[in-house]
């Protein structure tokens, strides 16, 4: 994928480094999606927008889908783009995009947005705040890219989009079909279509200290021990009533910090929770009960299982034990089962003669099937 570039070197010399352009990185590459069924995938979904530069009712015009027809139809010639974020949580050819670049792990991915752009469509020179790389599937782009910084007062004021106002180029390329831009995180760039184009994103998740921080407090509100509230017997009188003592300040920080996870473990547990945890626009997974009989059955019958598109699933080793996560929720087996583990991540599709003799295996039967039953897994024909 990366020509003469080793992968490692790749993450040594590049990753969240300095931008790097591929040329035909994907030889001969084919759009698993034309323009028309991503349009069509764009009525479906509310995570679409139509950015439009000129003839909107402004400039950089931003409408949100779901939309129908008729909002394709009154559109201006020139100067638009279409996204559409998450397509791979709608097409299996889509998430099959992605898997070249698992060498970063699963829980790092965000998502694929595809964008379609007709002659001049772009969203403006802007920054993104985690690396990305740009895949040229149909059609003609330039790219332009600077290492001016973004300052917060370099942005063009009252709009939905953060766009540039001062963008000075310092390189320039033009892609084709097959080529891969790779940028890292905060590095200006503008891409403008020269022609009707499909450009594919992928995406990588970096939540910030703030998201991580404000989700597990609002987590940690469940538990009932913080129902506790400030006690201070024992007090002696206090000479000047509107000072708050060296002693009243120790015992409210420590009763505050006593109210944050107290031990490396259960943080652990929290952030494998956390990390796949859907996102809130994904419908819940669509639950199926499946006595053991049955799945039994299934297993006898050779069938094969498939894993949902929207399924976010990790693990990791703590002491003897691994524990796997779906979803945000959490299972705990002993660490003589982490080939069976590491097999259920990295597949999508599981086949009998694959997984077969895990399944002899009491813990790994229950597992999958618990995997069947949330929605994690679904038997194919």
């Amino acid at each position: 994928m990366f020509g003469d570039i080793s992968v490692e070197e790749f993450l040594r010399d590049y990753w969240q480094k300095k931008p790097l352009l591929i040329r035909q990185a994907f030889p001969n590459f084919q759009s698993p999606i034309t323009q028309d069924e991503l349009a069509g995938l764009a009525c479906e979904t509310d995570t679409a927008r139509i950015v439009i530069e000129k003839g909107g009712e402004h400039p950089w015009e931003v409408r949100h889908g779901a939309f129908d027809e008729d909002d394709f139809s009154h559109l201006p010639e020139t100067h638009w783009t279409l996204l559409v974020n998450d397509t791979d949580q709608h097409l299996p050819e889509l998430k099959a995009v992605m898997e070249p670049f698992r060498f970063i792990p699963d829980w790092r991915i965000d998502d694929l947005m595809i964008s379609f752009a007709v002659e001049g469509g772009s969203v403006g020179p802007h920054v993104d705040e985690y690396d990305v790389f740009l895949l040229q599937a149909q059609g003609q782009r330039r790219w332009q890219i600077t290492t001016q910084a973004a300052h917060p007062d370099n942005f063009l004021p009252d709009l939905e989009l953060r766009i540039m106002s001062d963008f000075v180029a310092e390189q320039e390329w033009v892609v084709e079909p097959g080529d891969l831009l790779y940028l890292p995180p905060n590095v200006p760039h503008y891409g403008v279509a020269l022609n009707e184009c499909l450009t594919y994103s992928v995406g990588f998740r970096a939540p910030s200290q703030a998201d991580m921080l404000e989700r597990l407090l609002e987590d940690s509100l469940e538990d009932p021990r913080l129902k506790r509230r400030f006690s201070d017997s024992g007090r002696l009188p206090q000479q000047h009533s509107g000072e708050l003592t060296a002693s009243d300040m120790d015992s409210l920080v420590d009763f505050l910090v006593d109210a944050l996870p107290q031990d490396e473990h259960s943080l652990q547990l929290w952030l494998g929770k956390y990390l796949t945890i859907p996102k809130t626009n994904t419908p819940p997974l669509e639950a199926e009960i499946i006595s053991r009989a049955e799945f039994g059955k299934l297993i006898r019958q050779k069938k094969r299982f498939e894993k949902v598109l929207d399924a976010r699933i990790l693990y990791f080793l703590l002491g003897n034990n691994v524990h796997l996560f779906t979803n945000g929720n959490h299972y705990e087996l002993g660490s003589q089962h982490i080939q069976f583990i590491e097999y259920l991540c990295q597949s999508t599709i599981l086949l009998h003669k694959n997984y077969a003799y895990f399944l002899t295996d009491e813990i790994c039967f229950d597992t999958l099937h618990t995997l069947l039953e949330t929605g994690i897994f679904l038997a194919k024909k």
